[in-house]
């Protein structure tokens, strides 16, 4: 004990002589979103409010029976809450597999008055349309930290372009959705070729090909801003269904994010709170000799959301 004493003093003297250099000061938690380890886990949940985008439309197609260009904000689709779940494993300290759950909560109803096709039936007018939809989106990717490859380069960059860690994605996204009016039985008319009044897009759906691009920043020992990008292309690829004849599906996404993070180990513990605004972009063709299922969707708005890390 006394010889830590005598070291502890020893050290005192040289640090305040300008002998003796400080350590650099430890890292914000050992479980650390932006500098993770092997092993770590990330886990956030968070909820998008958004808002429905112009250009939103649904319009499904049986046989020679033209569907009708049904807008979301017609059919009462104002709005939608969209929680997700999003869950890092750290392979190493700059590679990680990244699991999203996500679920739409996006219904709403209006009164038509006039006639409405949709999946070979007619709807007959003067009722109200409920959109109740079962709508959810699974990914799988991997992710990489891009620090490696540019870290030693940062010193002559200008300072608003250093301290970034770049991530990039790649995986694979499923989205699940069927899109139903009032049960799947609206009323319809006497001489209507079909009775049901739903459509279950997810029977044609197949896992896409993904990529996406993350940027983290810390601001101060409190703040962390991250900015995201990704999204998804096919175009015209054989669902390997059949719907009177070869279905071919064609599909594109985009979703970006900007958020801040605020974590305070003292009030907080382990706890980061997340607050930011998101753009999503959705759109889904099925084209075959019987079915013509088209939707697309935009939604905008802010977002908030919890993380945490061990």
């Amino acid at each position: 004990m006394l010889g830590a004493l005598a070291g502890g003093a020893a050290g005192y003297l040289l640090y305040n002589r300008g002998l003796l250099t400080p350590a650099r000061p430890p890292p914000v938690g050992p479980f650390d979103p932006i500098d993770p380890q092997a092993g770590q886990i990330d886990l956030q949940i968070e909820n998008l409010s958004g808002f429905t985008g112009p250009g939103s439309i649904v319009r499904v197609r049986e046989f020679s029976l033209q569907g009708t260009g049904l807008h979301f904000n017609a059919l009462g689709l104002h709005n939608q809450q969209m929680p997700s779940l999003d869950l890092r494993y750290w392979l190493s300290g700059l590679s990680a597999l990244h699991l999203r759950f996500r679920y739409f909560d996006n219904g709403g109803s209006h009164f038509f008055s006039y006639p409405v096709n949709f999946n070979g039936s007619t709807i007959a007018p003067n009722q109200t349309l409920s959109t109740g939809n079962d709508w959810y989106s699974a990914g799988l990717y991997y992710e990489r930290r891009l620090v490696p490859w540019y870290e030693g380069y940062e010193t002559n960059w200008p300072s608003p372009l250093r301290g970034w860690d770049l991530r990039a994605r790649l995986g694979i996204e499923f989205t699940y959705i069927n899109f139903v009016l009032n049960g799947g039985h609206a009323r319809v008319t006497p001489t209507s070729h079909g009775e049901e009044t739903k459509e279950d897009f997810y029977h044609q759906e197949m896992p896409v090909p993904t990529i996406g691009l993350e940027a983290y920043r810390r601001l101060n020992g409190n703040f962390i801003f991250q900015g995201s990008i990704e999204g998804n292309w096919i175009n015209r690829w054989n669902s390997l269904r059949d719907e009177g004849g070869t279905v071919w599906a064609s599909q594109s996404g985009l979703e970006a994010h900007a958020r801040m993070f605020y974590s305070n180990p003292r009030y907080l513990g382990r706890l980061r709170l997340m607050a930011g605004v998101f753009v999503y972009y959705y759109r889904q063709d099925e084209d075959s000799s019987e079915d013509g299922n088209f939707i697309r969707w935009s939604s905008y708005g802010p977002e908030a959301g919890l993380g945490v890390s061990f």
